[in-house]
């Protein structure tokens, strides 16, 4: 790595475009996942279909993805912190594979359920990692934008499986599926560790090596390592790391630790910012779109709709939308983007449900499809561009890296719990209150969310992640240069000493 570092300006971008391709191609195989239950469910319910399953049933093989993330986020939470992010990131590929080929030889339910609960196993092992790996390799500059990559990619995962679910069988488009996430196994190979990560392992170096390789030399960067480099050393001076102590004594600290953090607000905060984001995320509806779409624009739309036409088409915009994600995340402010999309999204919700009411009840004075196809499409829109790209944005950049893994760890079980809530309850709740009721509930939801994180929710584009954590602890600009040695300062700026004795 040293012997590249004076090479072109470009070279850091694209070293960390590297990076991000691999954290990439993971999600889109699980994007994959997600999408097949779209394509899967209506396939078992024709008459050839030789595995027949219930409506019960059919809703276990779409939200057990939801059940089995909490384990992969149980999972991963200690791994990523002992064994590294590297080596936890080639984890998470092992039960993916196994669900993509286990898809192919199961002939009964329990065996679908059961690929795809180690298909969600791996997508919660990636949830809190994923975010975690771009934001701890990408310069602050350009973070939003990698991250949003997060949301793109489950979008073209989704759009992946439902486009060739329309022309393939499931079976055929599974193991297409697979070959995505064994492309990302090659990438994830040939990445470096996290320099944040090696950093909180006292191997200084070697992080020092990894992060001018990853970011350039520049006065901005090697500036933004001192600052992580002086705070973690802070951080390791008054830990008993390298102590040979029993396991009871280890669970009692850990627990002493853990009961300490749990009063700090820089590690509360985000948690609970997350926590409610990712509820949020999940009552939005995305992954109940991605689960049940054909069934929901029949619901919508109509019975003679072109479920599968527009089913793709949506995908499609949800596509471009993700790309107009991009632009928005480089040119607007995080805050700005969540709360104005979240309000576009209640107000497609309330506006769907009050037309299928409408027009059920015989009260529309006129109805044409494009009245719910734009309805659609404007709900599409705001999960797309604001929702999902900020909330994957913020979870890679609001938790400080002595809790990182820890607090992306519970923080993601708001996700995980309630994709599988959200995804499980809808055909139940559609059936036994009828859509437009659940479209009120779960905008009620998503409002009770939102009117939390407009208090707690700090605006984190543009800062470097030490900034962010400084905010949360309450540590300002001019305490951070208070601990600073005094000729550390780069800008050539007299300091001042307060004390006549040096240490």
């Amino acid at each position: 790595m040293g012997e590249d570092r004076r090479a072109g300006n470009n070279t850091p971008l694209l070293r960390q475009c590297f990076i991000t391709a691999g954290v990439s191609l993971n999600i889109i195989g699980h994007g994959c996942v997600i999408g097949l239950a779209a394509v899967l469910i209506p396939a078992l319910r024709k008459p050839e279909s030789h595995i027949k399953a219930t409506i019960a049933e059919e809703s276990w093989i779409a939200s057990i993805i939801g059940f089995a993330l909490i384990m992969g986020n149980i999972i991963i939470t200690p791994l990523m912190d002992i064994l590294g992010r590297k080596k936890s990131h080639l984890l998470t590929i092992v039960p993916n594979m196994i669900g993509w080929f286990l898809l192919l030889m199961v002939n009964n339910v329990a065996g679908l359920i059961t690929a795809r609960f180690l298909q969600g196993v791996a997508m919660g092992m990636l949830g809190p990692l994923g975010s975690i790996i771009i934001g701890e390799t990408t310069d602050p500059k350009n973070r939003g934008v990698f991250l949003t990559c997060v949301s793109l990619s489950l979008t073209i995962g989704v759009m992946t499986s439902h486009a060739l679910g329309t022309y393939f069988t499931w079976q055929q488009t599974a193991l297409m599926c697979s070959f995505i996430t064994f492309g990302s196994l090659i990438l994830i190979i040939f990445s470096p560790e996290s320099p944040s990560w090696l950093i909180s392992k006292g191997r200084y170096e070697k992080a020092r090596e990894v992060f001018f390789w990853l970011r350039g030399e520049d006065e901005d960067q090697k500036n933004e390592l001192e600052n992580m480099l002086l705070a973690q050393k802070m951080v390791r001076k008054s830990s008993v790391e390298g102590q040979k102590l029993s396991l009871a004594t280890k669970i009692k600290r850990f627990c002493s630790y853990l009961n300490l953090a749990c009063r700090k607000p820089e590690f509360y905060k985000p948690i609970t910012i997350m926590f409610l984001t990712y509820t949020m995320f999940q009552f939005a509806g995305i992954n109940v779109i991605s689960s049940y779409a054909m069934d929901i624009i029949h619901q919508v739309v109509g019975p003679d709709a072109n479920a599968k036409f527009w089913m793709v088409a949506l995908d499609i915009e949800r596509l471009v939308c993700n790309i107009l994600a991009v632009f928005c995340m480089k040119t607007m402010k995080r805050r700005m983007l969540l709360f104005s999309c979240g309000g576009l999204c209640i107000f497609s919700y309330l506006g769907k449900a009050a037309y299928v009411y409408a027009k059920g009840n015989d009260m529309l004075p006129y109805d044409g499809q494009w009245i719910p196809i734009t309805l659609i499409g404007l709900y599409m829109f705001s999960l797309t561009v604001g929702i999902s790209s900020v909330t994957f944005a913020i979870s890679g950049e609001i938790f400080p890296l002595e809790y990182r893994g820890l607090g992306g760890g519970l923080g993601i079980l708001g996700l995980s719990l309630n994709f599988f809530i959200a995804v499980k309850c809808f055909p139940m709740l559609t059936t036994g209150m009828g859509l437009p009721l659940t479209y009120c509930l779960y905008a009620g939801i998503v409002v009770a969310c939102l009117s939390v994180i407009w208090f707690m929710l700090p605006e984190t584009k543009d800062r470097t992640l030490q900034e962010i954590e400084d905010e949360f602890r309450g540590v300002t600009a001019a305490d951070r240069k208070c601990v600073r040695p005094l000729n550390g300062n780069a800008s050539g700026e007299m300091r001042r000493c307060s004390s006549h004795i040096l240490y």
